[in-house]
């Protein structure tokens, strides 16, 4: 078995935009531009930058929701854009799930959270009535909310409380890689920390890779592996995680790292010390 569950390979998307009148005047633009990385089975891979960098068109490539315009994109050695029917599809989006940026919006509130968290198994056919249900039962454990909550509707559950059905709906299908496209930046300072311990515990429990789409490099510094840095479609630096914090190579990730907001004297004297003028940080 392949060591890496994600592999881009010069990876490219672009889009024409139509400009003046009857479209006359076409741009391109190059959302991701010969883009290239890989994952570790088991590992959570931070892909960071901030609006525009081209950070969620690679999560949707990912999702198979765009097409690329150059390259490859292998999960688990499959090569997705030879990915054709809708069966060879769904079958593919039962490897690969996704927990939404909006857990609001990501919720249907006309169904039930049994109903919301059943729904891929149904989709996929997967058990019988009862085993389904035994299923959802686990789950909603799974994400540490009571087996009561299965009644409700969205609109009765906090925040936090809804990403956890997302949580548990994304992991339903027994999935091994999932996509977390910003899980944490609709929600209050003081729920993103529980969400990232519950996204830590499942993944652990359950082997999961993780391909963590945010803009917050203060919560990538103690949750991400390893991190990739994107810029204007451009993948500008890339690392451990630990070594990337410690020495940054590239002033833009300088940029990115000073900005993070602190609330401690050590972290305050930690940024500090990082230097935008060349490329090291004085220790």
């Amino acid at each position: 078995m392949n060591d890496y569950i994600i592999e881009f390979k010069n990876v490219k998307k672009h889009f024409q935009l139509s400009q003046g009148g009857f479209g006359r005047n076409r741009k391109i633009v190059k959302a991701v531009d010969d883009v290239s990385f890989r994952v570790e089975r088991g590992a959570t891979f931070a892909v960071i930058g901030e609006s525009g960098s081209g950070k969620t068109t690679m999560a949707k490539l990912l999702m198979k929701f765009e097409d690329i315009t150059e390259g490859q994109i292998l999960v688990d050695g499959e090569d997705i854009s030879k990915i054709a029917s809708k069966d060879a599809l769904k079958a593919y989006r039962r490897k690969v799930q996704i927990v939404h940026q909006d857990p609001t919006s990501s919720l249907n509130p006309r169904k039930t959270i049994k109903e919301i968290i059943e729904e891929p198994l149904i989709v996929h056919k997967m058990g019988n009535q009862k085993e389904r249900m035994d299923r959802v039962t686990e789950l909603i454990q799974v994400v540490d909310l009571p087996v009561s909550y299965l009644d409700r509707y969205p609109h009765m559950l906090s925040g936090g409380q809804k990403q956890r059905v997302g949580i548990a709906r994304a992991i339903a299908l027994n999935s091994k890689l999932i996509v977390l496209d910003e899980p944490t930046s609709a929600l209050d300072v003081s729920v993103q920390s529980k969400v990232i311990d519950l996204l830590k515990k499942i993944q652990k429990e359950f082997n999961l890779t993780y391909l963590f789409i945010t803009h917050d490099l203060a919560l990538v510094k103690n949750f991400a592996d390893y991190v990739i840095i994107m810029q204007r479609g451009n993948l500008v630096e890339e690392g451990r995680t630990d070594e990337l914090f410690l020495n940054p190579k590239q002033q833009y990730t300088r940029k990115l790292l000073k900005a993070i907001p602190v609330i401690g004297k050590e972290e305050q004297a930690f940024l500090d010390r990082i230097q935008l003028d060349d490329h090291t940080i004085s220790m």
